[in-house]
């Protein structure tokens, strides 16, 4: 250190200078290339890293059925895909993605299965695919995706008919896959119906909810023109969407077009089963409800509170039988009737306080509105989450994941949630910032309006999710069987060391039928099929691909559709693969009995089809073992 200090001393100052920079420089050379080699180390092993994940991501199709490109012209009963890549993670193939569109329209899909070489993936079809191309379409967990088409030139030369509740449905034969598996809708009404069911809930919860909030907790609501304009036009399009419904749901039971359903000639068709018979209960009172809607006092007065609040909840009551079926159906009725009550009051008193009472300031009345809507909404949401509780008990058995009503109800108790939340906040709000108020400020009500806005919107959300659902079936969905008899007139329990199904038929006789498929062990499944064969010359069996991977149950004819032509007996075996190999068969022997036989009246003409074909039938629902009532 002094001998640098000594040299530096006798070197001028020039020359230390340059000294330095040289040396400077060569640090920051030195440091520059360590730097390269850092970056050029990091990025390879990026590069590697990088590489690793895109391989492990990169599973492709080596083969399908139907191939790419290929013609078909009977109608598949389930997708092929063998991967080149084997599964890693063998759940991964309940999480994955696929899906078919044919000439555009989404075909449904059972649940996927794994095989035994766990690459190919089978998929059950639940439809016949529609005439066009076709495109499959898949993405597994690990980011690998693709999609190929193949051409659907199915025909549909013959028809038959399955009667259910007594109503005749045109049915579609395709030849060579041995019996009905598809339902003609034509005329195909259920996109408008939906829609016009949806409207109605909206309409006529918007009804009730400001008739309960006028009545209980804004009488001066009366008296103002805005109310009274709000209240008659929400009743027009009550009505008009109700006759839509009414109309639609006629040309949908009886198969004739929309146009001859509007006589309400045709409408007594409805009245063959409750639902009908509701439907056309609710068109008239909406009706009668024009009597209150023209001259909203009438709800106030005395002489005319009691009938008019009974027909205002009569009217809302009627939904409450739109569903049949299900466990403990009586009083399921008068649950699902208090439920729709409890929503009404909740979202109509919302609609009126976006619309009518926040719309600006005003006097102390429109703090009691929303006061008032406090009290009501909090007495609502009880009872909306006890009986959605009871509802879901008896259509799901709380198993929510495994069909596509119980992933509804999911998304609806989602919705309902953010309600109850925005409820809360909103109360929370007029009992700590208005609690004093004498008037609704201007800003007060800008506040409040966007929070109820909200509130409100998703509120429409929930009845949209409602209206969906009734285009589903849950898995408990089980009318009474055509002949009248039990729900299931034949039962049996079929098991061995490794294999335990239960095998329900109902009612038992030639003609339409439910089949319930339960599996209790093993509790993983791979491959379950149930061959039922008539042993009567003529007449085609099924081979019903059971869309199971784990303990559940399978509903196959939810509606009571299953068509079962052949009279005698009918052998059932029944097939699956666990995780440790093959399983041993069950089988069993079904009679079927000929009503035409017992009561000559009651004989049709049935269509002898090919005999040893076999299809996959059904739009099968699956729900855990524990909640199918035993």
């Amino acid at each position: 250190m002094f001998f640098h200090t000594d040299i530096s001393d006798n070197v001028p100052n020039g020359v230390l200078a340059r000294r330095h920079l040289g040396y400077r420089l060569v640090v920051m050379g030195r440091f520059a290339k360590r730097l390269v080699v850092a970056a050029i180390f990091c990025a390879t092993g990026f590069s590697l890293l990088g590489s690793g994940a895109v391989q492990g991501a990169d599973n492709t199709l080596s083969s399908s059925n139907p191939a790419p490109s290929e013609v078909v012209s009977v109608a598949p009963t389930q997708l092929q895909l063998v991967f080149t890549n084997v599964f890693a993670n063998p759940d991964d193939v309940n999480s994955m993605g696929i899906s078919l569109v044919c000439n555009g329209n989404i075909v449904n899909l059972g649940a996927a299965q794994l095989g035994a070489d766990v690459k190919t993936v089978s998929v059950p079809l639940t439809q016949v695919p529609s005439a066009g191309t076709c495109t499959v379409s898949w993405a597994l967990p690990d980011g690998s995706s693709g999609a190929f088409n193949f051409t659907s030139a199915i025909s549909v030369p013959t028809t038959s008919t399955t009667v259910v509740d007594g109503v005749t449905t045109p049915s579609t034969v395709v030849p060579g896959t041995g019996g009905v598996v598809a339902t003609d809708s034509s005329p195909r009404v259920g996109g408008p119906l939906g829609l016009f069911r949806m409207l109605s809930y909206i309409f006529v919860a918007t009804l009730f909810g400001s008739f309960i909030l006028i009545l209980f907790g804004w009488p001066e609501g009366v008296e103002y023109p805005v109310c009274k304009k709000f209240i008659r036009f929400v009743w027009i399009l009550a009505l008009l969407s109700t006759i839509a419904v009414v109309i639609y749901t006629t040309a949908q039971v009886t198969g004739k077009g929309v146009t001859a359903s509007i006589s309400p000639n045709a409408w007594r068709e409805l009245l063959d089963t409750l639902p009908g018979q509701g439907l056309i209960v609710r068109f008239l009172l909406v009706c009668g409800v024009g009597w209150l809607a023209l001259d909203p006092q009438k709800i106030l007065d005395p002489a005319t509170q009691f009938f008019s609040i009974g027909l205002i909840v009569l009217l809302c009551a009627t939904f409450g039988v739109d569903r049949t079926g299900g466990r403990l159906p009586v009083l399921g009725y008068v649950n699902s009737m208090v439920h729709m009550l409890a929503i009404s009051a909740w979202f109509g008193g919302l609609v009126l306080l976006v619309r009518v009472v926040l719309i600006g300031p005003g006097e102390s009345d429109l703090l009691d509105a929303v006061r008032g809507f406090g009290r009501i909404a909090s007495r609502a949401i009880v009872l909306v989450i006890l009986t959605g509780v009871f509802s879901t008990y008896r259509f799901d058995g709380f198993s929510l994941f495994t069909s596509q009503h119980g992933r509804l109800v999911l998304l609806k108790i989602l919705l309902v949630a953010f309600m109850v939340y925005a409820t809360f906040v909103t109360r929370t709000f007029v009992l700590t910032r208005l609690n004093r108020a004498s008037a609704l400020t201007t800003r007060a009500a800008a506040r409040l309006r966007r929070a109820v806005g909200v509130e409100a919107g998703v509120g429409v959300v929930v009845l949209g999710v409602t209206a969906w659902m009734m285009a589903t079936t849950p898995i408990h969905y089980i009318e009474k069987a055509p002949s009248g008899g039990p729900v299931y007139a034949f039962s049996q329990d079929l098991k061995n060391e490794r294999f335990h199904v239960r095998f329900s038929v109902s009612p038992a006789t030639v003609g339409p039928n439910q089949v319930l498929i339960e599996l209790f062990e093993p509790r993983r499944i791979q491959d379950f099929t149930v061959r039922m064969t008539p042993k009567a010359d003529g007449y085609d069996g099924y081979l019903i691909t059971v869309p199971l991977t784990r303990r559940g149950a399978a509903l196959v004819g939810a509606n009571g559709e299953f068509p079962m032509k052949a009279p005698g007996d009918w052998t059932i075996e029944i097939n699956g693969t666990s995780t440790t190999g093959d399983l041993e068969p069950l089988a069993t022997t079904l009679t079927l009995v000929d009503p035409s036989l017992v009561n000559p009246s009651t004989a049709t003409t049935t269509t002898s089809v090919a005999p040893d074909a076999a299809t996959t039938l059904g739009s099968a629902s699956t729900v855990p073992a524990s909640s199918v009532p035993g």
